[in-house]
């Protein structure tokens, strides 16, 4: 009885550390494929595109990277879409 009692316990333990190592690898092959189908995906889109998400590039006429903002005032309605 103590023995079958050690050996169960044996038994349960294992498929635990089996379930943490199939879990791990499930994870990391999902998460890669995320990865690189919509973060992949997105750059090549944006690159055929040739959309910028950043503005990195500098105006070689400029002395600085600081781009002025519009303070003056707007209408309502340019207010609800900012971005």
């Amino acid at each position: 009885m103590n023995s079958l009692h050690y050996f169960l316990k044996g038994v349960k333990r294992g498929f635990s550390e089996y379930g943490l190592f199939i879990t791990g690898i499930v994870n990391y092959v999902l998460l890669s494929l995320v990865y690189f189908l919509g973060v992949g995906l997105t750059a090549v889109l944006a690159k055929a595109s040739g959309k910028h998400f950043m503005k990195l590039k500098r105006n070689p006429k400029a002395s600085t990277y600081w781009v002025s903002g519009r303070i003056e005032k707007q209408n309502a309605e340019e207010y609800y879409r900012q971005f």
